[in-house]
């Protein structure tokens, strides 16, 4: 049984049939060999996404929409610089940054590097980088925004595996912060190597940074809004999720950056962003009942318990799987189908839940710039030059993939990174 799906699974998704009816398509055709009623796709279907918590995911991409075409892009991006800019390689330091900053306010990756992209992709071409580094230093920036709380990514990993999604938004900022300061060094040292880019911006005076910092106040507070929101028991995370809608849509009036065109087409995008991810979940409820039923994730459990004898192997393996995986399809639909597998073994072998859920989403990040459907790296490709293609970032791409793989395996090894911050708060 796992052979015939893994087979029709693979060989529908290399005809290049959209992950959401590849799941559907399999999950049929298992039902209609075992003879089930078809009437439990359309009950899956519903099931699936019939949970308060998901409807954090439309909002926190409205959100990070209305802030991107608001004018609080460019304002976090001026503060960037400011910080970062004077030194080597700093205009790409600063989209680093600047990709960390809006990550704090979006959640989405794809959406990171497209509001980030849009403004600062023309300016590093003014200063000579290569597009083949752009490409590979702009798309891989914006999975920041998949590990720095709010995630939409950690809200769908919380809700099908049952995770607190305030721990696991707060168990982000360390490893978020490590990855920014990793890639940093990495774009100073290429951009040095290499002669990418010049330093515009020498010095910054105390009066001119205090100005630049009073700019970017206000949008700086929207996840202090977001998250201590959550922590401090006032609101869920889809609440927090409304509060940052409302937040970014007075800030974008307040600057006058947002008209009714603007707001429309918002409006639009982030139906169909939200549409593609929710119609991805609710097939894979159907592909979990599927799996369920012919009792496969006990199966899966058995090889692992028999084959990864300590915590550690498990996490290794469970890496090495993602990693093929995530070369061969979406992060979501990994979430939805493999973390209530994964997390019950992990649980067998007494791995923090918290600890596994990080180490989890670092893989996604992994799988997210990871060629040949690495959406990020694929995001960074469109908004640096259409006509390029995913090979052209070579061998920019195996670096950065090495980064953040090496920050795959420090939140294996060293559990603390993630647990420590959400150890301070009770449950």
């Amino acid at each position: 049984m796992i052979v015939s799906i893994l087979l029709a699974f693979f060989a529908l998704l290399f005809l290049g049939m959209p992950i959401a009816f590849t799941i559907g398509f399999v999950s049929i055709g298992v039902l209609l060999v075992s003879g089930t009623p078809l009437e439990v796709v359309v009950q899956r279907l519903f099931a699936g996404v019939n949970n308060f918590s998901y409807l954090a995911i439309p909002l926190f991409i409205l959100a990070g929409n209305i802030m991107g075409e608001g004018g609080l892009t460019k304002r976090l991006m001026a503060l960037a610089d400011a910080i970062v800019g004077r030194f080597s390689g700093g205009l790409g330091m600063t989209a680093v940054v600047t990709s960390a900053f809006f990550g704090t306010v979006s959640g989405s990756t794809v959406a990171t590097t497209y509001a980030v992209g849009s403004v600062i992709v023309p300016r590093m071409k003014e200063q000579k980088y290569s597009h083949s580094f752009i490409a590979s230093i702009i798309g891989p920036a914006g999975v920041l925004g998949l590990i720095i709380p709010p995630s939409i990514t950690m809200v769908i990993l919380g809700v099908t595996t049952n995770i607190s999604i305030g721990k696991l938004f707060i168990a982000g900022f360390i490893p978020g912060i490590l990855l920014t300061i990793m890639l940093c060094i990495y774009v100073s040292w290429m951009s040095k190597k290499q002669g990418f880019g010049v330093v515009e911006n020498a010095h910054v005076s105390g009066k001119e940074f205090g100005s630049i910092l009073k700019s970017a106040l206000l949008p700086l507070l929207s996840p202090v809004f977001i998250l201590g929101g959550i922590f401090s028991g006032l609101v869920t995370a889809t609440e927090a999720a409304i509060i940052a809608v409302v937040y970014g849509f007075i800030l974008s009036m307040f600057y006058g950056e947002l008209n009714f065109k603007k707001f429309k087409d918002i409006m639009a995008n982030s139906a169909v962003t939200s549409a593609i991810i929710l119609i991805i979940i609710s097939f894979a409820s159907v592909f979990t009942y599927v799996l369920t039923v012919n009792r496969l994730p006990e199966v899966i459990s058995d090889f692992f318990l028999g084959f990864a004898s300590t915590p550690l192997q498990f996490l290794l393996v469970v890496s090495v799987i993602l990693l093929i995986l995530g070369m061969l399809t979406e992060v979501t639909s990994l979430i939805i189908l493999l973390g209530p597998i994964f997390m019950p073994i992990a649980m067998q072998y007494g791995i923090d839940p918290i600890h596994f859920g990080m180490v989890l989403i670092m893989n996604f990040a992994l799988a997210n710039i990871t060629p040949p459907v690495g959406l990020s790296t694929i995001a960074g490709v469109n908004v640096t030059d259409r006509k390029m293609g995913i090979e052209h970032t070579f061998p920019y791409i195996l670096h950065v993939i090495a980064i953040v793989a090496v920050m795959v395996l420090l939140i294996i090894f060293v559990p603390q990174i993630s647990t420590v911050l959400p150890g301070l708060f009770g449950e």
